[in-house]
């Protein structure tokens, strides 16, 4: 019991995480510049953050070996996020392609991989943001091709407490938000659609 209890924590903690800084991107209503003074400040304290986090459950995990497995998976996707903003900055010479990837096998909806991608640039170049998108969906045959889209999963597989499920949550995000995007109109309301269509009836807080 407290095994699951601590890795629902684990969990819950990044999706905060992630979920803070995506609203950020939606509350930014400036499409020239950078939501940041200071993107590689802002990195350094998400450094900072994610390892203050991370040795907290590291340090749990020495009486919990099995936790360990958890905190890498949970906390992976907070690396893959920290280096697609520092693309976006132009801080890393990686392909963004390389990270979309781990992305969208982790939140497996081309249409929240789509939208999560577009606020990351939103929120540190927001004048590539239809570049990136569009490069996004250049990719959707290899992404869905390598991690195919689980119905059943979106379904009949929802943890009953608000916060623990990340790709819920991302869901939610995508389609409550109100941030224009540089994109075609059609485009986003077929996203929006197929969102609704698959989130619309879950609730997270």
């Amino acid at each position: 019991m407290l095994k699951k209890t601590v890795d629902a924590l684990v969990a819950s903690t990044v999706v905060f995480y992630i979920k803070c800084l995506l609203l950020r991107s939606e509350k930014h209503n400036n499409n020239k510049l950078p939501y940041f003074n200071d993107t590689n400040l802002a990195l350094e304290r998400m450094d900072g953050d994610i390892k203050v986090m991370k040795n907290y459950f590291d340090g749990l995990s020495e009486g919990m070996p099995a936790l360990s497995k958890v905190i890498e998976k949970e906390f992976a996707v907070l690396t893959t996020i920290q280096e697609l903003i520092r693309i976006a900055a132009g801080i890393s010479e990686s392909e963004a392609s390389d990270f979309i990837l781990p992305l969208h096998k982790r939140v497996k909806d081309i249409n929240i991989t789509k939208h999560v991608v577009g606020d990351l640039w939103h929120l540190v170049q927001p004048t590539e943001e239809r570049a990136i998108w569009e490069q996004t969906e250049s990719l959707e045959i290899v992404l869905l091709a390598v991690c195919p889209p689980d119905n059943s999963k979106i379904a009949n597989n929802r943890m009953t407490v608000p916060g623990l499920r990340l790709d819920e949550t991302l869901a939610q995000i995508c389609i409550g938000s109100k941030r224009k995007r540089p994109v075609h109109a059609t485009a986003v309301e077929s996203m929006l659609g197929s969102l609704k269509k698959n989130w619309g009836t879950t609730e997270v807080e």
